[in-house]
Order: structure tokens, then C-alpha cells, then sequence
């Protein structure tokens, strides 16, 4: 059984981390290109924010439990997919501008898409590399808002884990998700899927109802 180098020690040999892994990755670069698209930046910059956003989350994750040379050093795929994606989406931009507002229905799943992958990969990879449940919970989400936090200082923009969304709260009901999934069964299908699936849906239904956490204060 190998393991893919973003991974750390994970087995892959069923693939199904390597394609949530692929899946979170485009998934996050397509959120940032479009974010930098309305903040007015140009194509490098669409390009860099676009990679920056995708391993983000994951290098700040390998760095703080000390899984280093962090992933894609080693192995530099996530970088090669992300600025494919950022040039894909920087076409689609150029041909229908109309597409790209960051709060419609793209933008959105296009981030709980990666926010649901990373808070799997990311309490995977911390679990295989021998933290307690506890800290493998907290990397999962370190790894899943990591890259939104990042776009969204870069972009100006007020983060939405630190403005009331359900965005926190759904990458760690996810990476819980994870771990008991991870306790109770050995396949895994389950294992990933299920969480991904889990935080999307969260965050599908707390934007369609327009649900938020409580504010410290009422003004």
C-alpha cells in the first residue's frame, strides 16, 4: 500500500482520499479565483490566490503538528491543479462576467465543496500521524477554514468564520463525523464521503435559511 505525499501516511490504495483531496483542491481554487475576480485583481493575482487558498489550510495543518516538509513540497500536484484551475476559471470569467458574484449559488458551493474535503483530509492526516482525537478534530478544521480565512484577508473581505455564518461549526461537525465514522468502521467509503456530505449539507441549509451563530453583542 503507498501513501500520496499530501497525505502523509494515509493509505490510498482505494482512492477515495486521493479524490476528495483533488475534489477539495479545485473545489477551493475556484472559490479564490472568483473571490479575487470581484475584489478586482488581475490574472497573477487571481493565479496566486487561487493556489494560496487550495494549500493554505493543509500547510498551516502539516506545519502545527510538524508533518514536514509540508505536502506540496514534496509533491507539488495540488499547486499544478490549482493554477490549472484558476486559468479555467479565469476563461470562464472573461467570457461570462455575469458569473462571478461571490455570494451566489457558485461561489458558495464551490467553498463548502473544499470546506468539506479539507476538514476530512485534514483529520485524517492528523489522526495517521498519531494525535489524540481531540487535536485531530481541531486540525480538521484549522485545514478547512484555513484557505476561506486566507482568501478572505487577501481579498479584503470579512472572514466568515469570525462574522456569525455556520462555517466553523460545519467543518467541525464534519471532522467529528470523521472520527467516529473512523472508530466504527474500517470502510473507507464511509469514512470519507460521509462527513464531506455532512459539512455541505450544513452549510447548504444554514444559507438557504439564513441561519447564523448568536453575535456577542445586539447592536
Amino acid at each position: 500500500m503507498t501513501a500520496i505525499p499530501l497525505l502523509g501516511a494515509i493509505d490510498t490504495s482505494s482512492g477515495a482520499f486521493l479524490i476528495v483531496a483533488i475534489i477539495g483542491t479545485i473545489a477551493f481554487a475556484t472559490s479564490g479565483v472568483m473571490a479575487a475576480a470581484e475584489a478586482g485583481m488581475d490574472w497573477l493575482g487571481a493565479a496566486v490566490l487561487a493556489v494560496v487558498v487550495a494549500i493554505g489550510g493543509g500547510t498551516l495543518r502539516d506545519l502545527l503538528i510538524g508533518n514536514t516538509p509540508v505536502g506540496w513540497i514534496d509533491d507539488q500536484w495540488p499547486v499544478w491543479v490549482s493554477l490549472t484551475t484558476a486559468a479555467v476559471g479565469i476563461v470562464v470569467l472573461r467570457v461570462r462576467p455575469d458569473a462571478n458574484p461571490t455570494r451566489h449559488a457558485p461561489y458558495l458551493l464551490a467553498d463548502a465543496v473544499g470546506l468539506g474535503s479539507f476538514a476530512v483530509l485534514g483529520t485524517s492526516i492528523a489522526l495517521e500521524s498519531g494525535t489524540s482525537a481531540f487535536v485531530a478534530v481541531l486540525m480538521g478544521v484549522i485545514t478547512g477554514v484555513g484557505g476561506g480565512v486566507i482568501r478572505d484577508i487577501l481579498t479584503n473581505t470579512q472572514p466568515m468564520v469570525l462574522v456569525g455564518q455556520v462555517y466553523a461549526v460545519a467543518a467541525l461537525i464534519g471532522s467529528l463525523a470523521h472520527v467516529g465514522l473512523d472508530a466504527a468502521t474500517s470502510r473507507e467509503e464511509i469514512i470519507v464521503w460521509v462527513p464531506m456530505v455532512v459539512v455541505v449539507a450544513v452549510r447548504a441549509v444554514a444559507i438557504r435559511f439564513d441561519l447564523h451563530l448568536p453575535r456577542t453583542s445586539k447592536n
